[in-house]
C-alpha cells in the first residue's frame, strides 16, 4: 500500500523506473539515490536567488514576501544547528538581534531608488529596528506615493483642462467668435479674458451665459 502512494505521486517517467522495487523501502532509497539534491547545491541556490531579489515592478509587500519565504527555507538548512540551551549570557540574543539587522539590510538593499529618502532614515536609527517595523514605515510612505498624483494636480494640467474642456464642451470656436467676441470683453494684445462665476470658465461672464438666459435665435 505505501509503495503504491508513492509511485501514484510520481510523474510517470520516473514511476517506471522505480516500479519493480520490491518494497517501500527499496523505492524510497532509490528515489534518494537518484533524485536528493544535496544541502550544499540546496544553499547555493536560495543564496543565489536572495542576492539576485530586488524590488523591481513589484510593490513592497510582494517583494518583501518573495524574500522571507526564501529566508525561511534557508533557516530550516541550519535548524539542526541552532543552540537550545538557556544562555546567561545574552548570545544567543546577540545572535538572534545580527541575524535579523543582516537581513534588513539584505532588504533594503532591493529597494528602488524611490525609497531612498525612508532607507536612509531607517538606517540612522540605533539600534536599527525590526523588520516588522521598518515594513510599516515603507508600507507608509508607498501608500503616500499612490496618493500624491490624484490629491495634488499641477497648475498646468489644471490650465490645459479649462482651455480645452471649456472651449469645447460649451460654446465650441465658431460660436466663441460669433456669440461672444462682439460684447465680450476679448484681449486684444493687453486686455483680460472674461471669466464666468457661475461655471467657473474662461471665455464669457455670467450675464452672457447661454444656460442660464437662454440661447440667441439661429444657435445650433
Amino acid at each position: 500500500m505505501v509503495t503504491s502512494w508513492i509511485l501514484n505521486s510520481l510523474s510517470k517517467e520516473i514511476a517506471d523506473s522505480v516500479e519493480y522495487a520490491n518494497d517501500a523501502v527499496e523505492l524510497w532509497r532509490e528515489l534518494e539515490d537518484h533524485y536528493e539534491q544535496t544541502n550544499g547545491a540546496r544553499l547555493y541556490q536560495i543564496q543565489k536567488e536572495i542576492n539576485d531579489l530586488s524590488q523591481g515592478t513589484l510593490d513592497i509587500t510582494t517583494y518583501y514576501t518573495q524574500l522571507k519565504k526564501l529566508w525561511e527555507e534557508l533557516s530550516t538548512f541550519s535548524a539542526k544547528t541552532q543552540c537550545s540551551c538557556q544562555c546567561t549570557c545574552r548570545a544567543k540574543e546577540n545572535m538572534h538581534k545580527a541575524e535579523q539587522d543582516r537581513r534588513l539590510i539584505q532588504f533594503l538593499m532591493g529597494l528602488n531608488e524611490v525609497y531612498t529618502e525612508v532607507r536612509g532614515n531607517i538606517l540612522m536609527m540605533n539600534p536599527l529596528p525590526s523588520m516588522a517595523q521598518a515594513f510599516s514605515l515603507l508600507i507608509q510612505d508607498e501608500k503616500q506615493r499612490e496618493m500624491k498624483p490624484t490629491n495634488h494636480l499641477s497648475a498646468g494640467s489644471v490650465s490645459l483642462h479649462v482651455n480645452t474642456s471649456g472651449n469645447a464642451n460649451n460654446f465650441g470656436n465658431n460660436n466663441f467668435v460669433t456669440n461672444y467676441a462682439p460684447n465680450a470683453n476679448f484681449p486684444n494684445t493687453n486686455r483680460t479674458i472674461p471669466f464666468c462665476d457661475y461655471c467657473k470658465r474662461l471665455g464669457h461672464t455670467k450675464d452672457k451665459y447661454f444656460k442660464l438666459h437662454g440661447y440667441p435665435q439661429g444657435h445650433s
